[in-house]
């Protein structure tokens, strides 16, 4: 926060006074704040001057946004103080609780109550018929991108089907909610916050509803929310979707499909029968698979950009994952599998070095994940003059995931060739990921090591040569941990620079810099979470050129 109000300041003070003397504010453009405290605003964002000045104003936020944060939040407590009066005098009925409705006035006409009556979200299926169909349309289009692992053609059926059961309240509002959000149509903003805070009721009373997929469909729901949250820059939210999708998962036995090995004597259930009913076919089984996969890329992801402990453990007899690689979800439909298939330590043999013949597009997301955590974890631990035995231990897990790394990047399909079989987005988190694990694991050697430098700026070259290789602008959608990754790649090429080695190989790290840094501010515009992190980046991009002298 205070990086940011740094960069503020310092944009602010490039403004001559006679631009800012002369801005007039239209009436009602003032931030939310500045009309509370009954001052004048100046406008200017993200963050207006009298917030900026004012320490307790952090969150200075327009209401030509539409919600705000503060907004949603204030909808939040009304339906928690809802539920406590529920819980606290049980023989009432709803009909004398009266919530009020921040959102009435973004609400289409159809939806919006008369003056002075208040009136609950509607469902979905209040919403007409046609603005549904155009939420299910974006959304399948881009249901890869976001986290969808069920099979899209039977969820696309059992909407209208009779002979399958109706995909669950907390999935449709979810997948409704991403629907609206990847919409271009301009006329059906204003429902996003009101389908948002349906699928956030509608998730956490998901498993005290009846449905034959139920945990399935929550896990599905929780993983939209936490993309969905990621997305737009709250990162905290996603974090506590993505760690309830993993308690989901655990708790459902999931990293057991298929396991080889007896579960553990102080275990409570004997495997995945105890909480889920057998699968009717391969292809349910499928889903069931890639739903551990799916959320263990999400752990994985997003615990070590930040460096917080990971929610999957891969040595602890009960947490172990055994389960099969993932398939692409239509693969499932073709596989044969013998009912006396097996697996064990699946995560365990991969990063021992062993060998498999899994490379299913998802199955190389989920390793390549796999590869970055753990690179990022050991990496950490190194720190200078530790002891022998420390180091000496060190070191052999160094060189073994080094070895790992190196052959998954060696056996990695080009990008040209898995974006033919997979999307641009896909393809760039994979291999931006890949080589994210080579650069995180050497990172702590960057100015000790010149093997490790190579082996860093090699990864630097070849992330540069993804963002040069695709028009990333066209992509609708794109995983916003590819934003964290190039940011954590500017921030070291910066190190590099303010190191004194910008001027080596042509400025090539300056060079490479600058790629990386218009990638950025490119995605800044429709990726909430990298227009949070840019004004950080730029504030360090100017110490670094006046560290390195090229300023």
């Amino acid at each position: 926060m205070s990086s940011s109000r740094e960069a503020s300041s310092s944009s602010r003070g490039s403004s001559s006074p006679s631009s800012r003397s002369s801005t007039h504010l239209h009436k009602g453009s003032a931030c939310l704040n500045c009309r509370r405290r009954k001052i004048k605003c100046d406008g200017l964002r993200p963050v207006c001057g009298p917030c900026l000045a004012s320490p307790g104003f952090s969150d200075c936020e327009y209401s030509d946004r539409g919600v705000t944060r503060a907004q949603a939040l204030e909808e939040q407590i009304s339906v928690l103080q809802s539920r406590i009066q529920d819980l606290e005098q049980p023989g009432h009925s709803d009909s004398s609780i009266t919530l009020s409705d921040p959102y009435n006035r973004h609400r289409p006409a159809e939806f919006t109550s008369a003056p002075g009556v208040s009136q609950p979200l509607p469902d979905i299926v209040d919403f007409p018929i046609e603005y549904r169909q155009r939420f299910l349309q974006h959304f399948v289009q881009q249901s890869n991108e976001i986290g969808f692992f069920l099979d899209i053609s039977r969820f696309v059926e059992s909407l209208s089907s009779s002979s399958r059961a109706q995909p669950s309240a907390a999935l449709l509002s979810a997948v409704y909610l991403w629907g609206i959000h990847l919409s271009p149509i301009s006329e059906l903003s204003g429902y996003e916050p009101i389908i948002l805070q349906r699928a956030l009721q509608a998730v956490a009373q998901g498993l005290s509803t009846r449905h034959p997929q139920i945990i399935l469909h929550c896990i599905q729901a929780e993983v939209l929310l936490a993309n969905y949250f990621f997305r737009n820059g709250r990162v905290l939210e996603g974090k506590y979707h993505t760690t309830t999708a993993v308690s989901l998962v655990l708790s459902a036995r999931l990293h057991r499909i298929r396991s080889a090995e007896p579960t553990s004597a102080n275990s409570l259930d004997v495997g995945v029968e105890a909480t889920l009913p057998p699968p009717v076919d391969l292809v349910e089984e499928g889903e069931r698979i890639n739903a551990f996969w799916t959320v263990l890329i999400l752990n994985n992801c997003w615990s070590a950009a930040d460096g917080s402990p990971s929610n999957i453990s891969y040595t602890g007899p009960d947490a172990r994952v055994d389960l099969p690689w993932p398939l692409d979800i239509s693969s499932y439909h073709q596989v044969n599998r013998s009912s006396q298939y097996r697996t064990s330590r699946t995560v365990q043999r991969f990063l021992a070095y062993d060998t498999d013949d899994c490379n299913s597009v998802i199955a190389l997301h989920a390793k390549a994940s796999i590869l970055y955590e753990q690179a990022s974890r050991v990496g950490a631990k190194f720190r200078p003059g530790m002891q022998q035995q420390e180091a000496a231990r060190f070191f052999a897990t160094f060189s073994t995931l080094e070895r790992v790394i190196q052959r998954f990047l060696e056996g990695l399909p080009s990008p040209t060739a898995m974006a033919a079989q997979s999307s641009t987005g896909t393809t760039v988190v994979i291999h931006t990921l890949s080589q994210m694990s080579m650069i995180q694991l050497h990172a702590p050697f960057l100015a000790r090591n010149p093997s490790s430098r190579g082996r860093i700026v090699a990864g630097f070259r070849a992330i540069v040569q993804i963002i040069r290789g695709f028009d990333i602008s066209r992509s609708l959608f794109m995983d916003p941990i590819v934003g964290v990754l190039w940011a954590n790649t500017a921030k070291l090429l910066m190190q590099e620079i303010s190191g004194g080695q910008g001027a080596v190989a042509g400025n090539e790290p300056l060079q490479l810099l600058s790629v990386i840094m218009s990638a950025i501010s490119a995605g800044a515009s429709h990726w909430p979470l990298l227009e949070a992190q840019l004004t950080d980046l730029n504030r360090l991009y100017t110490a670094a050129m006046q560290a390195s002298g090229l300023q």
